[in-house]
């Protein structure tokens, strides 16, 4: 009887090794670029949601806020942490209403993510902790995300400002540009938030010919 065994040849393995490797090379940057790509988008949707949630307070707590930014120009690109996140510069919003005042404040203004715990002072113990979360104020309600590592942010103006509900009495509409900081060669799309003096939001791609956002 013959024993036969079965298997791969060299030349086989080879062969199949070539073909995997020329698979990868053509599907490793484009999942990279979608990886980017969708860093972006959830940022540039991080920032949405942050200003709807900050225009819904601003309608109920009747307070009216202005944004100020320490740098900009649309050509100007940072990391948010250096334009739009607060948690470590309170300064970047001030918001002003009554009970700002009431609290003991002779201005009736304060620092957005301050105000909270302002207003909870003097407050039962148990109230305190949910004073403080809903009345701070800020552009993002989350700050320090794993996006907002991979992207960077510019705008167009250095201060804005916002009365309830949300609104501004400015002529200029506040643009905020989102752009991977992985851009070299990837082909990725810098995302675009327009707001309006009405409240009308964007959000978009930026289209850098027109310098507009186009959906």
């Amino acid at each position: 009887m013959t024993k036969t065994e079965n298997g791969f040849s060299l030349l086989e393995m080879l062969v199949g090794i070539a073909i995997i490797t020329i698979g990868l090379s053509a599907t490793i940057p484009s999942y990279m670029r979608n990886m980017r790509q969708g860093e972006v988008d959830r940022y540039t949707q991080q920032l949405e949601a942050g200003f709807f949630g900050l225009r819904a307070k601003l309608g109920r707590q009747k307070t009216s806020c202005t944004l100020k930014f320490d740098q900009n120009g649309l050509d100007n690109f940072v990391a948010p942490t250096d334009l739009v996140e607060m948690q470590k510069y309170p300064g970047r919003i001030e918001c002003c209403n009554s009970d700002i005042e009431a609290a003991g404040q002779a201005s009736g203004c304060a620092n957005g993510p301050e105000i909270g715990a302002l207003l909870a002072q003097g407050q039962p113990a148990e109230e305190q902790p949910k004073i403080i979360r809903e009345r701070s104020l800020r552009l993002l309600d989350q700050e320090g995300t794993p996006e907002s590592q991979a992207v960077e942010v510019a705008v167009n103006l250095r201060r804005y400002e916002l009365t309830p509900p949300g609104t501004s009495t400015m002529s200029d509409d506040l643009i905020f540009l989102i752009r991977s900081t992985n851009t070299q060669g990837q082909r990725l799309r810098t995302r675009c938030l327009q707001i309006s003096g009405t409240g009308t939001v964007i959000r978009a791609s930026w289209d850098a010919s027109s310098s507009r956002c186009e959906k």
